[in-house]
């Protein structure tokens, strides 16, 4: 990743001076926003995980666990499931000063400004302090945490993990004799024998931005390989290049043959799962936190799991996954207090233990290793994830993650939006370096 010159840090408010004199206070030993209650040091920490999905559940009971523990930390929970609204707070507290605490965040170039303007805490020292902690997790998951220009710095604490695979009602497949696509052009066969039979092959929520995101980086990587990801960061592969444009003209394509769904982009993610459950659609591209939240519901018997189709065969092994949701550490204007205090929790909530009983109500694919419990759930969809896992070779986060510009990630999910619009592949591909070069 090459170094770059900040222009957009995050907002103009965040580089004026209000911002650089709040900077200043960390690590001081003035009372901070979080403060203290009682005797109490309060600690505010943000994320998406605010949904009835066992996964959320679980982590909203440990954080109750925590703050009965009498350890002097309370930990107040901001959690807005909506990624757009999540993002626009926290954006937002980072332009008036006032952060939570810890806050979830996805990594790589995302979070790079934050990082170059030394708001966030370097958790090296801590992983250096506390070895076992470290050496729980597995070593692929600090892949977005690190940055070439800050050797020797972890900016954060991996929470979660996943895989991207194809999903598909094995109901509906027996009934219209179908195999599941392994290739490209198994996958378009499959879509039109769907379709000739009146059944949907995908229901896309396109209106959140992140599913068309994550359709493309499997087109990327399933057709230009792993190794695209790293030429599209360091410039060597051109978003306007023939290869890239061919990407986009494959999303053209389903879409145009109505292979996407209906009305995809007036469709959330929420109706797009709803669409599946109820047989609406015959398949779903999704992460392995699908199998978590389907576990127990009458989809989880019909849904059989694959891989995504291959388009050149020889990236079959490689796939969209790796560390997802990270815990970040804010010492915008807070206490070495609130700073301890905030690490103690981070240490609950990733622990072996953690997890361990997590597994045991929402099985997924963890970051941590762990040792299952008795009281773990049987659960063989999950268990094909896993044998996925393990057959892949290279596995590569969302592509815009490892770019040196923080606004790729919106910029290319929006112009992918656009393809819905009626946008061609070429505008696509314009769209985004029209916007680079604006960007720099």
């Amino acid at each position: 990743m090459k170094r770059r010159v900040v222009k957009k840090v995050l907002s103009t408010v965040l580089v004026s001076t209000m911002l650089l004199s709040l900077i200043g206070c960390a690590g001081g030993s003035e009372e901070s926003s979080s403060g203290s209650d009682g005797g109490n040091i309060t600690i505010r920490v943000a994320s998406r995980y605010s949904t009835d999905i066992p996964d959320d559940v679980f982590y909203r009971e440990k954080v109750q666990e925590f703050n009965e523990m009498d350890n002097g930390i309370i930990v107040e929970s901001d959690d807005i499931v909506t990624e757009s609204d999540y993002l626009d707070k926290l954006r937002t507290s980072f332009a008036n000063g006032d952060t939570p605490n810890a806050f979830i965040e996805f990594g790589g170039s995302r979070v790079l400004d934050y990082v170059e303007t030394d708001v966030l805490v370097d958790m090296q020292p801590y992983f250096d302090e506390d070895s076992a902690w470290y050496d729980s997790f597995y070593e692929s998951m600090f892949d977005q945490l690190r940055y070439p220009d800050y050797e020797g710095q972890v900016w954060g604490v991996p929470f979660k993990s996943y895989v991207v695979s194809l999903y598909y009602n094995k109901e509906i497949f027996e009934e219209q004799n179908l195999e599941v696509p392994t290739t490209w052009d198994e996958l378009l066969e499959v879509s039109e024998k769907l379709t000739e039979a009146g059944i949907r092959p995908f229901q896309m929520g396109a209106k959140d931005a992140w599913r068309g995101g994550h359709f493309h980086n499997n087109l990327v990587i399933k057709s230009l390989g792993a190794e695209a990801v790293d030429k599209l960061a360091d410039r060597t592969l051109a978003y306007d290049s023939p290869e890239m444009i061919a990407t986009y003209q494959k999303f053209l394509d389903l879409n145009e043959k109505g292979y996407l769904g209906n009305d995809i982009l007036n469709t959330d993610y929420a109706i797009e799962k709803e669409t599946y459950a109820a047989g609406g659609c015959a398949m779903r591209w999704d992460g392995s936190w699908y199998v978590s939240e389907i576990h127990g519901t009458d989809i989880y018997d019909k849904t059989g799991v694959a891989a995504f189709p291959a388009i050149d065969e020889k990236f079959a092994s490689e796939a969209q996954g790796g560390g997802s949701d990270m815990w970040y550490v804010s010492k915008l204007g807070k206490s070495d207090e609130e700073i301890e205090a905030t690490i103690e929790f981070l240490k609950f909530i990733t622990s072996q233990e953690y997890f361990a009983l997590n597994n045991e109500v929402a099985s997924a694919v963890y970051p941590v290793k762990f040792e299952a419990t008795a009281n773990t759930p049987e659960n063989p969809l999950l268990d094909e994830v896993n044998a996925l896992l393990a057959s892949y070779t290279t596995l590569r986060a969302d592509i815009q993650n490892y770019d040196s510009e923080s606004h790729m990630l919106d910029t290319v999910r929006n112009a992918i939006q656009g393809l819905a619009m009626g946008n061609s592949a070429e505008q696509c591909g314009r769209e985004i370096v029209e916007r680079m070069e604006d960007g720099n």
